[in-house]
């Protein structure tokens, strides 16, 4: 099977864009990508995308603000993604933890496998990390007041909260990455932690945490919907599939997201794959100098697009 070099994106859902997107850009530091929509609801909700300066695959958070449709708050919980880490620097703790605490932002501190987490929450309750790590992905620092130095570096690594540890492990082994270690908590749980084949530059980790008795999670606001792993092109993507179909997991068929395209699995421990093409990319539509300035559209919505931001929440980027 060809390699699965690291995480694509991951995909969550939020409330209020505007809450959302001052979250991750003013008090993060991330890039804002692209303002899209959710192409089976156009009319309605917003999909917004994070990263860093191109919007490089594993970098990549993105969101549906739920405003304009009913949904109710989720809970997090087993059967689907914990939380997500993005990767800071060796020696940028201190400064994380003082810039939540000038932005009333809450937070622990966890070590474990020898790294420090600072883990916080979304505006909307959704669990995240700051970990410290390598990276080889530069931080993007136009337009925002984190300095280069403590820049998030993309994404570290997800944790799967599962239903069905040793269903979700197989998935992880189907898909070539390696078991390397374990931490055990007394009050967090066990992490078994995987991680991917090659040299990607960044979120190459998955751990898969196990809780027996920790509530089921329900899906709705402030839960994730799914994490993408990396193909290089569609060849590989049907490789995957179809190695992964041998293996008795059912695959869906290709979606088109403009900028990727897509697979999808739900794998036993509950969570959702996606395995997403590493092009054609966000300059498809944009100039990378100017993502994130205007609402983009896929071709077949393009005649429609003034109707459409009209219909859309207000959502102020400058």
């Amino acid at each position: 099977m060809p390699e699965i070099p690291g995480i694509h994106h991951v995909t969550a859902f939020c409330d209020d864009p505007q809450e959302n997107y001052d979250f991750f850009t003013n008090v993060l530091g991330m890039r804002f990508v692209k303002r899209t929509v959710r192409f089976d609801v156009p009319e309605k909700i917003y999909h917004l995308y994070y990263g860093d300066e191109e919007g490089t695959p594993g970098t990549i958070v993105t969101y549906f603000p739920m405003t304009n449709m009913p949904m109710e708050e989720g809970m997090v919980g087993k059967g689907m993604m914990r939380s997500v880490g993005l990767t800071i620097p060796e020696g940028s703790v201190d400064y994380w933890t003082n810039r939540f605490e000038e932005h009333d932002v809450e937070f622990m501190i966890d070590e474990r496998f020898d790294e420090t987490a600072i883990e916080f929450t979304d505006p909307d309750g959704l669990p995240f990390e700051l970990v410290t790590g390598d990276s080889d992905i530069e931080p993007w620092t136009d337009g925002n007041d984190v300095p280069a130095e403590h820049g998030i570096r993309g994404m570290f690594n997800t944790t799967l909260h599962s239903n069905d540890p040793a269903g979700t492990m197989d998935v992880l082994e189907t898909m070539g990455w390696d078991r390397i270690g374990e931490a055990t908590h007394p009050q967090a749980g066990d992490r078994i932690r995987y991680e991917a084949p090659g040299d990607a530059p960044c979120a190459t980790t998955v751990d898969v945490l196990i809780r027996p008795n920790a509530p089921q999670g329900r899906m709705g606001i402030g839960t994730y919907l799914h994490v993408a792993y990396r193909v290089a092109n569609g060849w590989e993507q049907d490789e995957v599939s179809d190695t992964l179909r041998e293996n008795g997991y059912i695959t869906t068929s290709t979606k088109d997201r403009d900028y990727f395209n897509s697979r999808y699995i739900t794998e036993p421990g509950g969570a959702i794959f996606e395995y997403a093409t590493d092009g054609p990319g966000f300059d498809i539509d944009q100039d990378p100098a100017e993502y994130g300035e205007e609402l983009k559209v896929p071709d077949w919505l393009e005649v429609d697009v003034d109707r459409i931001e009209e219909m859309l929440p207000p959502l102020e980027t400058t």
